[in-house]
């Protein structure tokens, strides 16, 4: 799948991007307020750079940090809290693209030589 670059994702490209379930980016969307893709006529989500910042950042604290959901909120209102209530960045969004991309290669080159061995 090719990432184009582009003002809004759908949740299926977010979901590959991230590596999120979509139906578990849809429960913390229930459960974290800066969480909150806009929604078009029929209510499909549009998520933006900064959404998939967040969805990063959720699940780093989630997974890797191995905070609770309330844990988890509390921390990430504390991370997204910048100076002059501005937000902060938090992950270079286009690095984190160009790793997915690498890695799918990656993964297409090993299943060619895994055929080209056989």
């Amino acid at each position: 799948m090719e990432i184009k670059e582009k003002k809004y994702y759908p949740i299926r490209e977010v979901s590959q991007i991230t590596g999120v379930r979509e139906s578990v980016i849809r429960f913390w969307e229930q459960n974290f307020d800066e969480l909150k893709p806009l929604k078009n006529r029929v209510g499909q989500r549009k998520y933006t750079k900064s959404d998939i910042d967040i969805i990063f950042l959720i699940k780093k604290l989630l997974y890797e940090e191995e905070y609770k959901i309330s844990g988890a909120q509390k921390k990430l209102k504390e991370l997204l809290a910048g100076k002059d209530g501005e937000q902060m960045q938090l992950f270079p969004t286009d690095e984190k693209i160009r790793l997915s991309k690498l890695k799918e290669i990656k993964k297409e080159i090993e299943e060619l030589i895994a055929i080209l061995n056989t």
